[in-house]
């Protein structure tokens, strides 16, 4: 049995109140116990972090990064690369997320993705399942996604895609306002996949009605969906409202304004999960070249795209934003997310029994080290 432990580290437990000093023992990749300060059992290897902050390992539920780039068939490999590259900012495990294809792209793009997921060596973040970000969105919400991949719900096409998926979907964003959407929900909900609102232009009593289905989380709140106006709360406003409803938010500062994140943190609480959203800039997936501005990814008409955040950054800006404490901030990139997806026990915890996937970070929230069950995966520069 392998024994390792980490001593003298600042514990970002994101179930504890505070930070507190302290190590963790891990025994064969998973976490055993506690330690106080300085402490090591005898016979485990001692590994001194210097009073370096440690959490849990970062978990992204939307990310395209290059894989909605180049040829279905190139999916797999930008899987693999993906996971090594996503470990420089502490991500240990991640959604690869799909755009609005057309059926037979989308198809054929579900197939590599979920072969590279199932696939997948330990080497790098995980892919923990497949978030299908469309195509039963709204046109009128789009964002940059390509309107001629969007439509309604067909159940023949949910067949498909369920069958070339499987098991590995886990969350489908789609618009519940949409001829289709209370069968798609049925659907999801026979198979566990998270039903999360978003590209949505649905009005308050639409919303109440999906969550009624059993919708339980907002994709990208704030962006493309109905806005929050006091006779018409949209979308933007139900998810606000009501506990029910988890939501996730691309804190780059662009997507939302500082003072929006502030509102969605004091509103939703915990509730409240950190996203990136991030995309490649290069030729696009269908809806026209995406272009770096320095901040964000934009098409040519100035629309955005996508960010260009990474998940540590999303943290820090996250506290300097005034929205979250440093603790709430690390709870928002692992516990909270880990609750969406229902691994809390597995990851996004320092529990006993959990996985060993750790992020190391330094007084500005950069990662330093990343671990993955118990052994050090990446060390920055």
């Amino acid at each position: 049995m392998s024994r390792v432990a980490l001593v003298n580290a600042l514990l970002l437990d994101p179930e504890a109140e505070a930070p507190v000093p302290g190590g963790l023992l891990v025994e064969d990749g998973r976490i055993a116990a506690r330690l106080a300060p300085g402490a090591a059992p005898a016979g485990a290897e001692r590994i001194e972090l210097g009073g370096l902050a440690l959490a849990p390992g970062f978990l992204d539920l939307h990310y395209h990064g290059t894989l909605v780039l180049g040829r279905p068939a190139a999916a797999a490999e930008a899987v693999r690369e993906t996971a090594r590259v996503l470990l420089g900012s502490g991500v240990t495990g991640f959604l690869p997320t799909t755009v609005a294809w057309p059926a037979p792209e989308l198809l054929a793009r579900v197939g590599v993705l979920a072969e590279a997921c199932a696939a997948h060596a330990s080497d790098g973040a995980a892919p923990l399942g497949l978030h299908l970000e469309g195509p039963w969105i709204a046109a009128s919400a789009a964002g940059a996604q390509p309107e001629a991949g969007i439509r309604d719900f067909d159940p023949r096409e949910g067949a498909a895609l369920f069958a070339r998926a499987h098991g590995t979907l886990r969350m489908v964003t789609f618009a519940p306002e949409l001829p289709g959407a209370a069968r798609l929900q049925a659907e999801l909900g026979e198979r566990g996949i998270v039903a999360a609102l978003g590209h949505s232009q649905a009005d308050l009593a639409q919303v109440d009605a999906a969550v009624a289905r059993g919708a339980r989380h907002v994709t990208h709140l704030w962006n493309a969906m109905s806005g929050l106006h006091h006779r018409a709360p949209g979308l933007a406003g139900a998810a606000l409202a009501d506990d029910r409803l988890s939501c996730d938010l691309i804190c780059d500062g662009v997507h939302v304004h500082p003072a929006a994140v502030r509102l969605a943190a004091r509103a939703k609480g915990d509730g409240l999960v950190l996203i990136t959203d991030r995309v490649a800039a290069g030729a696009g997936f269908g809806a026209g070249a995406l272009v770096d501005d320095g901040t964000a990814l934009r098409l040519a008409d100035g629309r955005l795209a996508g960010s260009r955040l990474s998940l540590d950054r999303a943290l820090d800006n996250a506290v300097s934003f005034g929205a979250l404490t440093r603790l709430e901030a690390v709870a928002a990139v692992t516990l909270r997310p880990a609750r969406v997806l229902g691994i809390e026990r597995e990851r996004g915890t320092f529990r006993p029994g959990a996985r060993a996937d750790l992020a190391l970070l330094d007084a500005g929230n950069r990662v330093v080290e990343t671990w993955l069950a118990g052994r050090r995966a990446y060390r920055a520069a």
